[in-house]
């Protein structure tokens, strides 16, 4: 039902969105979790087109009545313990050079895990970056929970000596 209806919805949100491809792709995420979570409430199933464009349009002006509201709300001035609890939520944005760095660490972290032998590094991505269990990570690639956590700790291992060899490199080349 759903499926067949995705092109116009998307083309759709994307004009209610004026060609921002990122807001259009959350307006129709939005609206598609709503369909599916009133998908009993849909009486006829061949007013299935109709009922999903009309979920479109609302969530799309619920979503703009939402940011009318945090725009007010933002203009509006702070009390003391707003002002107070604001401020100390504030963090200064990174500068340039922390943003190279952070690219370049993250650069070095690809590499490094792209040099582990695949059974590491699909232990480690599975574990480590999407955050699954040992024992989910086990039954994903079909071995045992063991043996999931030796590759764990050789990978970990081999991570740290790859990540750290270039750390050591660049204090010892700033102190020379």
């Amino acid at each position: 039902m759903l499926t067949g209806h995705l092109d116009a919805l998307f083309r759709t949100a994307l004009r209610l969105c004026r060609g921002h491809e990122a807001d259009a792709e959350d307006l129709l995420q939005d609206a598609v979790l709503r369909a599916l979570d009133g998908y009993a409430q849909l009486r006829e199933p061949s007013a299935a087109r109709s009922w999903l464009f009309t979920i479109l349009s609302r969530t799309h002006l619920n979503r703009l009545r939402a940011q009318r509201r945090r725009a007010e709300m933002v203009s509006a001035d702070l009390d003391d313990p707003s002002f107070e609890a604001a401020l100390a939520d504030w963090a200064p944005s990174p500068s340039p050079a922390d943003d190279v760095e952070i690219g370049q660490l993250g650069e070095q972290l690809t590499r490094a895990l792209d040099g582990l032998p695949p059974e590491l590094r699909s232990v480690v991505l599975l574990v480590d970056v999407e955050g699954f269990t040992q024992r989910e990570a086990a039954g994903m690639v079909g071995v045992p929970e063991g043996t999931v956590a030796s590759r764990l700790f050789r990978a970990r291992r081999q991570l740290r000596a790859t990540l750290q060899a270039p750390a050591r490199d660049a204090r010892l080349g700033r102190h020379q």
